[in-house]
């Protein structure tokens, strides 16, 4: 079943790699070195170039090596859409019962963004398995801290701001896994090619995540 192997790579690596604002032509090198790192989930932001093209190519390119998810979701018609062009899952950056409830009759995996704990219960009451905190760094590692306490059944990752360093912090007070965007596809790296130094960064990132899992 396509969602339990897209939660099984998530959990595995503890890493989404987050593609923003890169066109479909420079997708596959950038899929390539990230996966050359360890990666093997990554998102393409709805608000990227494309976005349709990009998700296409992923599949045909990277076949079963990779879960190919969508984000910045934010109704149904989006959701229709990418899940068209081949989208294994998708990311939203709220929470809205709507869109959940569409991903789900297609049986895909939805992580809508929540914040509040009656985001986060009502998320939950609808059958969501994996929960985006988001802005991540934005509320802190101690916020996520405190919501576990009591919720501590929760999957949750921590998505907005994240750094080698934060990811330690929020893996070490439980976090699912990390949403990692720029700090890990350097738009700068993309412009010059300089694919080595994603996947040098994508190894750091996984190796951070499960060092805070282990502290």
């Amino acid at each position: 079943m396509i969602k339990q192997r897209v939660i099984r790579a998530i959990e595995e690596t503890g890493m989404i790699a987050i593609v923003r604002g890169i066109a479909p032509e420079g997708i596959i090198p950038l899929a390539n070195a990230l996966y050359d790192g360890g990666i093997r989930v990554i998102e393409v932001t709805c608000n990227s170039t494309r976005h349709l093209e990009s998700i296409s190519a992923l599949k045909q390119e990277m076949g079963d090596r990779m879960c190919v998810g969508a984000g910045t979701v934010l109704n149904p018609v989006m959701a229709q859409l990418v899940l068209d062009a081949g989208a294994d899952f998708v990311l939203s950056p709220d929470f809205n019962p709507d869109v959940v409830m569409m991903v789900h009759e297609k049986q895909r995996l939805m992580i809508p963004a929540v914040m509040t704990p009656s985001e986060i219960l009502q998320a939950c009451r609808l059958g969501v398995d994996l929960l985006k905190l988001f802005p991540a760094n934005s509320l802190g590692v101690d916020y996520m801290k405190e919501v576990l306490g009591p919720l501590d059944n929760l999957s949750m990752i921590p998505v907005g701001g994240i750094t080698l360093e934060n990811t330690r912090a929020f893996a070490k007070a439980g976090a699912f896994a990390m949403g990692v965007g720029s700090a890990l596809t350097n738009k700068q790296w993309i412009e010059a090619g300089n694919w080595a130094a994603i996947t040098q960064q994508a190894q750091a990132f996984i190796q951070a995540f499960h060092e805070g899992k282990r502290s």
